[in-house]
């Protein structure tokens, strides 16, 4: 994105996949970036692209008025962020939690900021790394306005829609499972359960491509990746693996729970979810459910 932002001193906790691609965004419009990973060797690349490295939580926290946390879950985040240590420091500063969660969660981890003094916004990234840092990201904040308009330098190096849903902690992590672990996600798995018919009855799955995509102009992206993936019997990649949805759908399941709805549905979906990763495919991207549904399994589908 253009660099027509105030710099400004950032701290990303978590540099797996989208950590990184929030790092490298921050990088890109000449913030001052420092990055923390329990594993320090994911920070090297940053590094070198001109990011400082912390040898510690505490240690990124002081470097920077704004700290932004990705990591795994909300017990993860905890663990990091509510020794005495790190609390104290981060007293004064905003915090910026773009980890999965429930509505819970995100409630849980305002009140806590409130507790201790953090300015604090709840952030639900609509789509992949590489959606980060473009002009059609998408990003969902809750928390005060004040806050998010304050951000506004920051917010608008990590992509160029963000979306202030209101003040109502747990609202962000609503419209995500709504619109990404409801809608989006389902429909992709539906056009996987369609491609292994075409699959079973030899019809050509670019037919079905091609209907599809008529239909459903706004999961292109994901339909012609996952065409792409079958045809080749290759389901690797570096944008979410299915240890990653599957650990997004558990906490989906809990919250649907926990306000009351059905989640019958979103069970079936984790249990082909855990059925791809119980083949071995923990570590490949969600075209791989695939598998699950094939007639002729261990074949890929020729070009």
């Amino acid at each position: 994105m253009a660099n027509t932002v105030a710099m400004q001193d950032v701290s990303v906790i978590g540099i797996g996949a989208m950590g990184a691609a929030l790092a490298k965004a921050l990088l890109a419009d000449e913030h001052r970036v420092t990055v923390w990973n329990r594993t320090s060797s994911k920070c090297a690349a940053l590094g070198r692209a001109g990011a400082r490295i912390a040898h510690s939580v505490a240690e990124a926290v002081d470097a920077s008025r704004v700290v932004i946390v990705c990591v795994l879950d909300y017990a993860a985040s905890d663990a990091l962020l509510h020794s005495p240590e790190v609390a104290a420091r981060l007293e004064g500063k905003t915090l910026i939690q773009f980890t999965t969660g429930s509505p819970l969660d995100a409630q849980g981890a305002a009140a806590w900021a409130e507790a201790h003094g953090v300015a604090y916004l709840d952030g639900t990234i609509e789509g992949y790394p590489k959606d980060i840092g473009t002009p059609d990201g998408a990003i969902l904040y809750t928390g005060a306005r004040t806050t998010f308009d304050a951000l506004q330098p920051v917010l608008a190096s990590l992509s160029g829609h963000a979306f202030f849903v209101g003040e109502q902690h747990g609202a962000a992590a609503v419209l995500d499972g709504a619109v990404i672990g409801s809608f989006s996600l389902i429909a992709t798995l539906g056009f996987l359960y369609g491609a292994a018919l075409c699959d079973a009855g030899e019809v050509s799955i670019d037919d079905y491509l091609s209907i599809a995509l008529a239909r459903l102009p706004f999961i292109k992206d994901n339909l012609r990746t996952s065409v792409e993936m079958i045809k080749k019997g290759d389901y690797s990649g570096s944008q979410a693996a299915l240890d990653t949805w599957a650990a997004g759908i558990e906490q989906l399941v809990e919250f649907s729970g926990d306000v009351g709805a059905d989640s019958s549905f979103p069970r079936e979906v984790l249990a082909r979810l855990q059925q791809a990763v119980a083949m071995g495919h923990g570590q490949h991207e969600l075209a791989a459910v695939f598998e699950c549904f094939r007639k002729r399994s261990g074949h890929a589908i020729e070009p």
